[in-house]
């Protein structure tokens, strides 16, 4: 399923440019290394892509099934990295029937990451065990696990293979596959292996293709469009489609905006249950 171009190896490093990103990456790793055999070093500089202190947007829900029917969705997503802890909420206003359910994960760079779920019928914010990470989120094609790693493949969780590059225009793109390293991440994660081009640029892919548990094509993410807020490279608009089902999940955001001193307190697993925080 995945072949991927490579591309010529003589083909000079001075040619194609340092990009500005890698150049303040805290461990640099030669480009030649990072477009030619070194798998591990592009999974690590997608890990350790910049991100900021704060940024807040509206977050806009597409979801379409294989008929074209059509839902609609809409959340306040907070984001912040500090402290060696990245922290994504999501909280839902639109519509009525999930109003109020909210979404809350603390990556942790040395233990294991912690998720939490708010559903307004329950009262009650429960902790989403590890095990859950490959389960569907808030019916999307996203799992709990994809938007815990914001377009970062975990370092302990695959094998990375080193799949070539390519140039368009005055783009670097290096090809990285994964498979998971174990049965237990394979059946945590819903994934047995992916596929992604990696814009060297931005550390982002731009597209990436799942198969299942069992190897066979599951799901393609596209991420359609990259912007910086702040310091920090951040995706607008990606889609996720399921191959097998024919379902469909396109998200955007809009009044992005990056927020210096962000409030830590509205990642507290116990505010999930006060409602859409005001966030300026």
């Amino acid at each position: 399923m995945f072949r991927w171009l490579k591309i010529a190896a003589c083909v000079g490093v001075a040619a194609l440019g340092m990009p500005s990103a890698m150049a303040e990456d805290p461990a640099p790793v030669s480009l030649n290394a990072l477009i030619h055999d070194d798998a591990d070093a592009v999974a690590k500089l997608i890990a350790e892509r910049r991100s900021n202190e704060g940024r807040a947007a509206t977050m806009h829900f597409h979801l379409q099934n294989k008929a074209g029917r059509v839902r609609e969705r809409t959340a306040l997503m907070v984001h912040s990295d500090v402290e060696d802890v990245e922290r994504i909420a999501i909280f839902f206003n639109k519509p009525a029937m999930i109003e109020e359910t909210a979404f809350l994960s603390h990556n942790h760079e040395a233990r294991d990451d912690e998720n939490w779920l708010f559903l307004p019928a329950t009262e009650r914010v429960r902790r989403i065990p590890v095990s859950e990470r490959g389960d569907n989120f808030m019916g999307t094609d996203l799992t709990y696990g994809d938007v815990n790693d914001n377009f970062k493949f975990g370092l302990d969780d695959w094998t990375f293979a080193h799949g070539g590059a390519e140039i368009e225009g005055d783009k670097t793109y290096v090809f990285l596959s994964g498979s998971a390293k174990t049965e237990a991440v394979r059946n945590e994660l819903g994934y047995a292996s992916f596929a992604a081009k990696i814009d060297l640029k931005t550390a982002f892919p731009v597209r990436v293709e799942y198969t299942d548990k069992d190897g066979e094509p599951l799901k393609i993410v596209h991420v359609h469009e990259i912007d910086v807020v702040g310091d920090a490279h951040t995706a607008m608009r990606f889609t996720a489609e399921n191959l097998q089902t024919g379902h469909k999940t396109e998200v955007h955001f809009t009044n992005m905006r990056y927020v210096p001193n962000l409030d830590q307190s509205v990642f507290d697993p116990s505010a999930l249950s006060y409602g859409v925080p005001e966030i300026g």
